[in-house]
């Protein structure tokens, strides 16, 4: 074990970002405020950035017991690339201007194991921080989730982004949505999220406000293990194969005019190995992807330029 001499000398030699709020949704799922010393670098909605703990950090006395560590692998950060999210609003209920935020924002749940998996090296350490605590972020933020390939539509009253999401996988589709309502969007913007449970909705207050004021937006959010849900389960694939969430919108999702945002749980998207052009689709019931190129719409991979994109969110 290290003494505290050790661990302090290593939190000032990794250590670059302050912890200057977090927003508690519960005991395991909150948002992380963080403020870095270094300037903000550029970077896109939709991108992401990478957070550490040193490995010597206590841990969550909820998470798997983890492996004893030796001396050199203790001393090593563990980290791990999260999307940055967005408050969206300020403490008046308006869009926040693009350069007053002094901190960056990360949708985070705690993973403590389960069914002999270990706990991940982060969360169940990220999860006893409190604000003024230091913590590492990466200072190369990156990715090829953006809205840019959706340049051709922007300005187009009759388009339609739908982005969807389950549980923290909803983290870049905030930032997104307050990059396309900021910026003037014309077209006509719908959110889905799937959780467990209702708690886990973080952002739903946030989003019935915003549909109060942008008559475009619509949030939509299901859960799966509620009272009235539990044995009447819809994702995200059911929500869109079934027509109802076409019929809670009020239009048709058309792939001359829609985008389609997806983030999150690997079963919901769905995304297929490409042999030789040909799509191999993942075993089991089909995820978005498929549902969606059904209808006519395409993924984007690769130099194909579609209008499903997707994110690898574990």
């Amino acid at each position: 074990m290290l003494d505290d001499a050790s661990k302090q000398e290593l939190r000032e030699k990794h250590y670059n970002s302050t912890i200057v709020d977090i927003v508690w949704q519960h005991e395991t799922l909150a948002c992380f405020r963080v403020k870095p010393d270094f300037d903000f670098p550029e970077y896109k909605s939709g991108q992401y950035t990478t957070l550490g703990l040193g490995n010597w950090e206590p841990r969550h006395e909820d998470a798997v017991k983890e492996k004893e560590l030796d001396e050199k692998r203790i001393r090593r950060l563990g980290r791990r690339a999260y999307s940055v999210s967005h408050p969206v609003v300020n403490g008046n209920g308006e869009l926040y201007p693009p350069d007053d935020l002094d901190f960056l924002e990360f949708y985070i749940v705690m993973v403590i194991g389960v069914d002999g998996e270990p706990a991940p090296l982060l969360t169940p350490r990220l999860f006893l921080l409190k604000p003024g605590n230091r913590i590492h972020m990466g200072q190369k933020f990156t990715g090829e989730y953006t809205l840019d390939c959706m340049n051709d539509i922007r300005d187009d009253e009759n388009s339609l982004v739908v982005f969807a999401g389950t549980g923290t996988g909803e983290g870049p589709h905030n930032h997104m949505i307050w990059e396309l309502l900021r910026t003037g969007y014309k077209g006509q913007i719908a959110s889905i999220n799937v959780v467990r449970y209702k708690n886990d909705l973080a952002y739903e207050p946030l989003y019935r406000e915003l549909e109060k004021k942008f008559p475009q937006l619509t949030y939509h959010a299901l859960t799966t293990r509620e009272a009235d849900t539990i044995n009447n389960k819809v994702y995200v694939q059911d929500y869109l194969a079934t027509g109802m969430f076409e019929e809670n919108l009020g239009r048709k999702m058309d792939p001359a005019n829609t985008h389609l945002f997806l983030c999150g749980n690997p079963d919901m998207i769905g995304i297929p190995k490409v042999r030789e052009g040909e799509k191999i689709w993942p075993e089991g019931a089909p995820g978005v992807i498929q549902i969606m190129e059904d209808r006519g719409f395409t993924m984007d991979y690769g130099r194909t330029k579609g209008n499903i994109h997707y994110e690898k969110y574990w």
